[in-house]
C-alpha cells in the first residue's frame, strides 16, 4: 500500500486545493442560511371591482405579504423582474356574482411556481371558501352578508404566509448548500488525481513504479483508495457542519445523502483520474480542472435551481453528472429514499464506469 500511503502525505501538501474545496462550501453555506426563513411573498394585485369585499381581501392579504400596485400594462414586466411573484387579477362583477350564489375565480399568474407563490395561493384559497360560504349563507343579501364579513374579519387568526411545507424554507437552503458540497467535491476530486498522476509521469515516478513488482491495477486501486479516503473526509466534514451548525433537514435520514454524495465523489474521481492521462503538465491540469468544473457546477444546478435556465441548457444539463446528483439530492431533502433514485444513482455509477475505462485504456497504452 507505497502508493496509498504516499498520496496521504500529499494530500496535506496540496493546501491550497483542499483548502479551496472545503473553504467555498462552507462559506455558501453560511451564506445560505443566514437569511430569515419567513419569506414573505410580493403580490401584485389589480382590482377591476373596487368594491367593499375587494377592499378588504386587500386589506387582509397585507398581513399575509407585501402587497404592490401594478396595472395591465405592466403586470408582465413586474413578475419578468421580479418584483412580483405573483398578480392577482379581481375582475369587474366579482364581489356581485359571488354574493348572488355564482362564484367567479380570481386570475392568478406567476413566472414559475415557488413555496413563496404556492403558500400565497394556497391562503387566497382559503379566504375565497370562506368569504363563498358566508355568501351561500346570506342568500344574496348583501347587507347580511358584510355583516359576517365583518365578524369573520375581527375574529379571524392573521397567519403568515408560510410554504405549504413549514419546513420547505429550510430544505431549500439545505439543496443550496449541498449544490456547493458537490462543487467542492469537484474540485477536490478532479484537481487532486489529475495532478498527482501528472506528477508522477513528469518526475519519471510513472515509469519506475512499473520496473517493481507493482501492477497498473494495484496502482490505479491504491490512488482510487486513498482519494476515496479524502472524500468521506469531506463528506463527513460538511455534513456535520450542515446538520450541528445549521440543522439541515436531510429528508427521511443523512445516510441517503452520504450515499448519493459518495457515489458522486466516485464519479468526480473517475473525472481526475481520465484528465490525468489526457493531459501532459500539472499546468494543464490545474487549467482544464476550472474549465471542467465551474462549467458543470453551472449546467448541473449547483449554483441555481436548474429550472431557471433556458430549455436548451435544462436538456444539455442531463448530459452532466452533477445535474443527476442534484436531482437525486432534491428528491431525498424532499422525503423520498434511496429506492426512488435508483435511476440517478445508476446513471451516476455509468458516468463513473465511461470515466474509469477510459482512464484505464489510455493508461495501459502509456504504460506499454
Amino acid at each position: 500500500m507505497a502508493i496509498f500511503q504516499n498520496n496521504l502525505k500529499r494530500f496535506m501538501k496540496n493546501k491550497l486545493t483542499l483548502g479551496i474545496s472545503l473553504i467555498i462550501p462552507i462559506l455558501f453555506i453560511i451564506v445560505a442560511f443566514s437569511g430569515s426563513g419567513d419569506q414573505r411573498a410580493t403580490v401584485g394585485v389589480i382590482d377591476h371591482d373596487g368594491t367593499q369585499l375587494t377592499k378588504q381581501m386587500i386589506q387582509t392579504m397585507k398581513g399575509q405579504a407585501d402587497v404592490v400596485r401594478v396595472t395591465d400594462n405592466n403586470q408582465r414586466d413586474q413578475l419578468i423582474n421580479g418584483k412580483a411573484d405573483m398578480v392577482l387579477i379581481i375582475d369587474k362583477g366579482f364581489t356581485s356574482s359571488l354574493i348572488a350564489g355564482q362564484s367567479k375565480p380570481l386570475n392568478s399568474y406567476h413566472v414559475s411556481e415557488s413555496n413563496i407563490s404556492s403558500g400565497v395561493s394556497a391562503f387566497i384559497s382559503g379566504y375565497l371558501q370562506d368569504i363563498e360560504l358566508m355568501a351561500k349563507q346570506s342568500q344574496g343579501r348583501q347587507q347580511v352578508f358584510y355583516q359576517a364579513l365583518n365578524r369573520y374579519n375581527q375574529n379571524h387568526l392573521a397567519l403568515r404566509v408560510r410554504s405549504a411545507d413549514g419546513q420547505a424554507a429550510q430544505k431549500e437552503k439545505t439543496l443550496s448548500s449541498l449544490g456547493f458540497v458537490i462543487y467542492g467535491c469537484l474540485i477536490m476530486m478532479i484537481a487532486l488525481p489529475s495532478k498527482l498522476i501528472v506528477e508522477d509521469k513528469e518526475k519519471k515516478i510513472f515509469d519506475r513504479f512499473f520496473t517493481t513488482p507493482l501492477s497498473l491495477r494495484s496502482y490505479n486501486a491504491q490512488h482510487i483508495l486513498s482519494y476515496l479516503l479524502l472524500a468521506n473526509v469531506m463528506i463527513f466534514t460538511m455534513l456535520a457542519i450542515l446538520a450541528a451548525g445549521f440543522h439541515a433537514t436531510f429528508g427521511p435520514s443523512i445516510f441517503n445523502v452520504y450515499v448519493v454524495l459518495l457515489i458522486f465523489s466516485v464519479v468526480a474521481i473517475s473525472i481526475g483520474v481520465a484528465l490525468s492521462v489526457a493531459v501532459n503538465s500539472t499546468r494543464q491540469a490545474n487549467a482544464l480542472t476550472w474549465l471542467i468544473t465551474t462549467p458543470l457546477a453551472m449546467l448541473g444546478g449547483c449554483f441555481w435551481p436548474a429550472k431557471i435556465m433556458p430549455s436548451f441548457m435544462q436538456k444539455l444539463a442531463d448530459f452532466t453528472p452533477t445535474a443527476w446528483g442534484v436531482k437525486a439530492l432534491t428528491k431525498l431533502v424532499y422525503g423520498n429514499g434511496l429506492n426512488d433514485v435508483i435511476i440517478e444513482l445508476t446513471i451516476l455509477a455509468a458516468f463513473a464506469v465511461i470515466f474509469f475505462l477510459l482512464a484505464s485504456w489510455r493508461t495501459r497504452d502509456i504504460a506499454h
